[in-house]
């Protein structure tokens, strides 16, 4: 069957999964069960799984008439000889390998045929078991959780078709086309419940859910059909004559035969093209990444668990290394006893091949240690680079075994492996001369980053970067000559080798730069960090005598530590730089980096670069902050929040990409995109039955833009929205620049039905004389009022005189910023019309909001504003929508 075989190829990966990384899990009642599922042996699942499958089976053959009793028939079918006919089907399955799929054709489905009409299930059940299990355990040599999986499953797809069969037919054999159909119907049925069945037990395996492996099933059981259509055939033929049944499965024998050659072929040219796409990985990398390569891309291609080299430099063990991926990722071994074992099991061919059969104590000894059930192995590198030992272990997939295709492409992959690693040690001395300092000898820039980003891949280093600048170098070259101030630049290059230890480095970057890396071994103290770095700067400032003279030089130093402040080469040495470059100008000495000495302006050009291209593939997003009454406790509207997370940077402040953006010259491309999410925001809670209105904000450039009314209309329109469904706000800053103009967009937007509000009110410098002339309905006083009216009376005066001033031009007020009780009360004692902070909700996601919206309890927030934390903020969350 073809489920059956479906399923081999994952079982072989249960060690896989066991090691695998453990991906957080949506709270739900799927990931509850996934998580439970989990706590259980991937090998107990399947053998559960397996088990319920033959319950169901048993449970079909309680209910099936004559499931127990042999009909009488005109031509009985030998229970042996269907033992027999199920071991030769399973045990010659053709099974092609292409690009890591297997493909299984086996004749079981005539056997199984034959024994619906002529033996009971339970006879047909035995004589499977009896012939099908001997095949895969002894001659395909599967792995025995997979031998029972299929017994189980057969179990229950036989009962499954017995049961149809005999309900339809009971003893009798089919005469006519339509009986035919019955038989055929029943083994397309069995076929759908493997093809169910072969997923949901992956699943369980994987603890993951994956729909997509559900694809197959509509293209297995066409496949099934045309196999059920060939079986029919077969055994109506052989009703009359059972040796018809020899014509039958000639074509059948053929087909395999052209399969097998067909799937050889294409298999041989997939390996020379497997072969090639290694050759180029290859060429493309340098060094440590050349190895890491070809290990990658050596267990995809020969669909193995692990992948390893082992290297012997010297005869020595402490120079004997080992690199080994296993699991896809790469794990840390003991070389020397694995260098003992593989050497004394190695053949004297090209190829070493060994499994669990070996005899020899090393041979398995190395497989315990490797962790492994079988391994080959191939001399590489050569009598320069030291010998070298190429391995894999374990392959996946159908077949356990590697066949001569196999062992040829691995000997040919690991010659082109040694051939570029002994390329890359001839390199690797030309490469030492470049990243070295000519003059002082010390690794130069490109060396340094390259031991940084080594150091900074073991998590368990610490350390800090020391950025070091000459401050009077200028002075001696001029005065003294370059011959004199090389002299300078050897003499600080030896005191800052004698002032460190050997697990430190020493770089000149050029002129009179020079860069350190301090590592934590040895120090016990971040106090002991800071005193090392002391005495380093001391010792700079020491007198030089240079041509008689005595020079006092001194140095600026900037520290950065890690991987606390930065993990990343390139993040470190811009933070030590911009301290470095702090204590130079304010002639500090040492300066140890802190977020305030504004590090970020490579950051800002990374930024920079990423909200261009977020911008452009959309991926901003928005949130909605509602906006609620004081008086009554309805829902007044939202505030739509552009928000990005950045991949590398994380949250970033639309107070930081805004700006960037605008220099760019990108504002209005943002804000025509946060108008056009906001109207996709309000025709969603449209349709929700929710009508409120959402606010977006403008920038100063937005209102010099005379062509953002037009766009609003066409925006609204294509959302079919009212104009009342969205809002303008704008600072009181941002009609600075042209304030005719921006009155000009802003009464446009109006007369299409936007109403228009004042943010951060109170904050603004010029525009207050023009407040009566401004088209606009509402005032949005700033937070930074609101956070100090218990603390500062001079705020809730403002706030105060805010609110009457408001009320004399007849616009409403909204308080932003509340966020506790008490600023809830304040406000809306001295008279604010709405609300709008955290105390009343968070940002939310459009479809968060929605949900909020449902929970809010305007009945308990009035209360709140009436008589204080009575019941609390959670008593909100309980309520029903109220009236918007």
């Amino acid at each position: 069957m073809v489920g059956q075989h479906l399923v081999g190829q994952h079982l072989v990966r249960i060690e896989l999964v066991v090691n695998a990384r453990r991906r957080r899990r949506r709270r739900t009642v799927r990931g509850a069960l996934l998580r439970a599922v989990g706590r259980v042996a991937p090998t107990t699942r399947v053998l559960l799984f397996a088990a319920a499958l033959a319950g169901f089976g048993l449970l079909l053959l309680s209910i099936t008439p004559s499931a127990a009793a042999e009909p009488e028939r005109v031509w009985t079918m030998p229970f042996f000889g269907l033992v027999i006919a199920f071991a030769i089907a399973e045990g010659a399955a053709l099974h092609v390998e292409i690009r890591k799929e297997s493909h299984s054709l086996s004749l079981s489905a005539i056997p199984l045929m034959f024994g619906l009409l002529y033996l009971s299930p339970a006879l047909l059940i035995l004589a499977y078991i009896g012939g099908a299990t001997p095949a895969l355990l002894w001659i395909r040599k599967s792995d025995p959780i997979k031998a029972i999986w299929n017994s189980c499953l057969f179990i229950a797809e036989t009962a499954l078709a017995g049961l149809i069969v005999r309900s339809m037919l009971g003893d009798a054999l089919p005469q006519t086309f339509g009986e035919w159909l019955v038989p055929f119907g029943a083994v397309l049925v069995a076929e759908l419940l493997s093809l169910i069945s072969v997923p949901i037990v992956i699943m369980a395996v994987d603890t993951k859910f994956r729909p997509g492996l559900f694809g197959a099933v509509g293209h297995s059981q066409v496949l099934a059909a045309l196999a059920g259509a060939f079986t029919v055939t077969a055994v109506s033929a052989s009703v009359g004559d059972p040796l018809m049944l020899v014509f039958a499965l000639v074509p059948v024998v053929g087909l395999g035969v052209l399969l097998r050659s067909s799937g050889n072929l294409s298999q041989r040219f997939e390996d020379l093209q497997q072969l090639h796409s290694f050759t180029r990985a290859l060429t493309n990398e340098r060094g440590a990444r050349t190895l890491d390569t070809g290990l990658v891309h050596l267990v995809e291609i020969m669909r193995t668990r692990t992948a390893g080299l082992l290297t012997m430099p010297t005869a020595d063990d402490d120079d004997t290394t080992v690199r080994v991926l296993k699991d896809e990722a790469f794990v840390d071994l003991d070389p020397a006893p694995i260098a003992r074992l593989l050497l004394s099991v190695l053949d004297p061919g090209p190829v070493t091949h060994l499994d669990e059969r070996d005899a020899r104590p090393e041979a398995r000894e190395l497989l315990r240690l490797l962790d492994a059930q079988s391994l080959l192995a191939a001399r590489v590198l050569g009598e320069v680079e030291g010998e070298g030992v190429l391995f894999v272990t374990d392959r996946l997939g159908m077949r356990r075994d590697f066949t001569p295709d196999e062992l040829r492409l691995f000997v040919s992959m690991s010659g082109t492996l040694s051939a570029r690693l002994s390329n890359d040690h001839l390199v690797e001395q030309l490469e030492v001369q470049a990243q070295h300092d000519s003059l002082t000898g010390l690794p130069n820039r490109l060396s340094f980053e390259i031991a940084l980003t080594s150091f900074l891949g073991h998590a368990e280093e610490s350390g800090v970067v020391v950025m070091v600048d000459l401050d009077r170098f200028k002075e001696v070259n001029d005065s003294l000559g370059h011959e004199t101030g090389d002299r300078l630049l050897i003499e600080v290059a030896d005191r800052l080798r004698s002032a460190t230890r050997s697990t430190d480095m020493v770089a000149r970057f050029g002129g009179d730069e020079f860069a350190l890396l301090l590592t934590g071994r040895g120090t016990s103290s971040p106090e002991e960090m800071a005193g090392r770095v002391s005495a380093i700067h001391e010792m700079l400032t020491t007198k030089v005598e240079l041509s008689g003279i005595n020079f006092e030089v001194g140095a600026s130093m900037g520290v950065v530590q890690w991987p606390v402040q930065g993990s990343d080469s390139a993040g470190l040495l811009r933070r030590a730089d911009t301290a470095m470059y702090q204590a130079k100008r304010n002639q500090l000495g040492v300066v140890w980096y802190t977020p305030e000495l504004d590090a970020d302006a490579p950051r800002r050009i990374d930024l920079y670069l990423s909200a261009r291209a977020a911008l452009e593939n959309e991926e901003l997003s928005i949130q909605l902050q509602p906006k609620v009454s004081a008086r009554d406790g309805r829902i007044t509207g939202a505030e739509a929040l552009v928000r990005w997370t950045h991949p590398a940077h994380g949250p970033i402040s639309p107070n930081e990409f805004v700006p960037l953006l605008t220099h760019a010259g990108l504002i209005g491309k943002l804000t025509r995109f946060v108008i056009e999410r906001a109207a996709a925001a309000a025709s969603m809670l449209q349709a929700a039955g929710i009508d409120v209105p959402i606010a977006v904000n403008l920038t100063a450039r937005d209102l010099l833009d005379p062509a953002l009314p037009d766009d609003v209309a066409t925006i609204l329109a294509a959302h079919r929205l009212p104009p009342g469904a969205l809002q303008i706000e704008i600072t009181e800053d941002a009609m600075v620049v042209d304030f005719d103009t921006s009155i000009m967009v802003l009464t446009r937007l109006r007369e299409l039905g936007l109403r228009v509000a004042i943010d951060d009110f109170g904050t603004g410098y010029s525009s207050l004389q023009h407040l009566h002339r401004l088209p606009i309905d509402q005032l949005k006083i700033d937070r930074s009022f609101i956070l100090r009216l218990s603390s500062d009376d001079s705020s809730a005066a403002i706030v105060r005189a805010s609110v009457s001033l408001a009320r004399d031009l007849g616009l409403c007020t909204v308080a932003e910023g509340v966020e506790d009780a008490e600023a809830l009360r304040v406000v809306s004692t001295l008279g604010c019309d709405e609300i709008q902070g955290y105390h009343v909700s968070r940002p939310l996601a459009s479809a968060d909001f929605l949900g909020w919206v449902y929970r809010w309890d305007a009945a308990a927030f009035l209360d709140e504003v009436a008589h204080g934390p009575v019941r609390g903020r959670g008593a909100r969350r309980t309520g029903r929508l109220q009236a918007v």
